[in-house]
């Protein structure tokens, strides 16, 4: 171990066999060993900067898909506000009213459409079809599922039954009491 050490020591001094012991600082020397480059003119190939910016869709540059701007979607036609609509928990259901059209809709099975005819009395209003019968009873409704209150109790008879809920006016209770 002493033996590389040593041998590293006299590959040291080896190297630095060749340099001068005394410092050379005078300036001739100096400028002799270091170059040094001044050049105070501005490069004559520097473009000058660019106002607007070019046009690059032609046929030598074509633009390619990713850069276009995508187009624009069609507008989304709103779907018109129902006559009437009617939720029921426990099972779950809905009735949208539409003109003549009463759809009946149930998790379990496909929308069943209806044609009715609207009738109403004093606080109750019908709508009345082949086969389905709506009323419309004015009152408050909870639906069970939620603390939401609804202005009206709803009845739909049909051939699988009666069904009961809520419809109309929903009150999230999230407006300050009047």
């Amino acid at each position: 171990m002493i033996g590389l050490r040593l041998a590293g020591l006299v590959a040291m001094g080896a190297g630095l066999a060749g340099c001068d012991s005394k410092p050379n600082n005078d300036a001739a020397s100096v400028m002799q060993t270091v170059p040094v480059v001044v050049n105070s003119a501005p490069p004559e190939n520097i473009a000058a900067p660019v106002s607007q910016p070019k046009n690059l869709k032609n046929n030598r540059f074509p633009v390619s898909r990713e850069t276009q701007a995508p187009p624009k979607a069609p507008p989304v036609k709103a779907q018109p506000q129902p006559d009437y609509r009617a939720i029921g928990t426990e099972p779950f259901w809905a009735v949208t009213v539409r003109g003549t059209v009463a759809t009946l809709e149930r998790p379990d099975q496909g929308p069943m459409q209806f044609a009715v005819a609207r009738a109403s009395e004093k606080r109750t209003i019908r709508y009345i079809g082949d086969g389905f019968a709506m009323t419309i009873s004015q009152g408050p409704c909870s639906d069970g599922m939620s603390d939401a209150l609804w202005s009206d109790r709803v009845a739909v008879a049909f051939a699988d039954g009666v069904l009961k809920g809520c419809g109309g006016e929903r009150d999230t209770g999230d407006s300050p009491p009047v």
